[in-house]
């Protein structure tokens, strides 16, 4: 007798479908977490992706569950050396002594004439000389206190976490790129675990299927399918947050089992994207209120080397500088080493990013967070919406159970 002879075929179909139906619902999951970037549809009909569409909340949860626990704005500043700095800075600068100096000298007149500038013509090659040399010999201490003096109000021209909060809110993209990057393996995990797990579920169904052939259990049941597998592969990424022991086996959650090469993906990802020199005097400069206090700062120290060079040459000054002139060349000067300053030429942004150290700093320290902290690095982004997730596996399982009731 053959065994496999009251045997239905068709009923194959059904841990297939539900194989195709895990693996499509968590696929689908995984896209609408973090595409589209913009809106799509009419609303309220239509998506957005739940890490864009939540931007500024994703992005605050982020920064303020990493970067503000691990290191402070003070402590990175810390690390760059200030005499390098100057250096870098001063042979920026230097270069444009002469022009910064003839320039000021053009800015000014005396009662209300413009004479200086023929007076500044002519004076004696050797004394211009003079001046200029004075000025170069004095730069080193005026850009020596300019850095100490940024270093000393660093907190009043800047938040880092709050500057990088501001630029994921308004960039969306890079929230996306970040976890798409630092979680590309849950993500590869939730997808497939789809088919692990509908395929065994589908399993039942045959035999439910044969006792109950009604046209709503295919339907009911693929929306049971579509929901479980949403379910338990977004827990499974986050639980249990500590190993559990089955005999042999332990089981934690998959994204808390990798907490070093995530956090190194973390550390690697802000190094490059999102804390280097070049952005972050990029995201200063681009405040008004940071960019009237770096120039109040440039002002200051440029003012007391200036009235020290003045006293010094103090018979030509009277003649080119009047007092009433003083600040308003002082003014100048400032703007044209706030103009040299930015954008950072290449020497600094090496010593600024090779001394602040982002990438090993973040993957040492988010390595060694403790894991329920690790765990709110990612869990949030997803928690609120994750119903709409594992709902939305219900309805296409349900939907697909009516094509495969269709198709028996």
């Amino acid at each position: 007798m053959n065994i496999l002879s009251g045997f239905d075929w068709n009923w194959l179909i059904i841990p297939l479908v539900g194989g195709l139906i895990g693996w499509f619902t968590n696929w689908l999951a995984v896209q609408m977490i973090m595409q589209p970037i913009n809106y799509v549809g009419r609303r309220p009909f239509g998506w957005q992706g739940i890490i864009p569409a939540n931007a500024p909340k994703m992005a605050r949860t982020l920064i303020n569950n990493s970067l503000r626990k691990i290191v402070t704005q003070t402590e990175l500043l810390d690390r760059i050396d200030s005499a390098d700095l100057a250096r870098v800075i001063q042979r920026r600068v230097d270069p444009h002594v002469e022009e910064i100096v003839d320039a000021m000298i053009e800015k000014t007149t005396l009662h209300g004439l413009q004479v200086t500038e023929i007076v500044w013509a002519m004076a004696p090659k050797k004394v211009r000389e003079m001046v200029y040399n004075a000025v170069r010999a004095k730069l080193p201490s005026v850009i020596a206190n300019f850095v100490e003096d940024v270093r000393s109000e660093v907190d009043g021209l800047m938040d880092i976490n709050v500057l990088l909060i501001d630029r994921l809110s308004r960039e969306s993209e890079l929230l996306v790129n970040l976890f798409s990057k630092a979680c590309d393996k849950e993500f590869q995990f939730i997808s497939r675990s789809g088919m692990y797990l509908g395929l065994p579920l589908g399993i039942p169904v045959i035999f439910i299927w044969e006792a109950f052939p009604l046209w709503w259990v295919l339907p009911v049941f693929g929306a049971l399918v579509g929901y479980v597998t949403n379910w338990l592969a977004l827990y499974m990424v986050f639980q249990p947050l500590h190993p559990v022991r089955f005999g042999p086996f332990a089981f934690q959650g998959i994204f808390l089992k990798r907490q070093k090469a995530v956090a190194a993906a973390y550390g690697e990802f802000f190094a490059n994207h999102l804390i280097t020199a070049e952005i972050f005097t990029n995201e200063v400069l681009s405040h008004e209120r940071s960019v009237r206090r770096i120039q109040r700062l440039i002002q200051r120290e440029i003012s007391v080397a200036a009235d020290e060079l003045r006293f010094k040459f103090k018979p030509l000054a009277i003649a080119t500088l009047g007092a009433k002139q003083f600040h308003g060349a002082v003014d100048y000067a400032a703007a044209r080493t706030m103009a040299l300053l930015h954008p950072l030429d290449k020497d600094a942004q090496e010593l600024i990013n090779t001394a602040l150290q982002i990438e090993t700093t973040l993957a040492t320290r988010l390595g060694e967070l403790p894991v329920q902290d690790f765990h709110d690095l990612l869990h949030p982004v997803v928690k609120e919406d994750e119903w709409k997730l594992i709902a939305i596996g219900g309805v296409l399982g349900f939907v697909a159970g009516i094509i495969q009731w269709w198709l028996m």
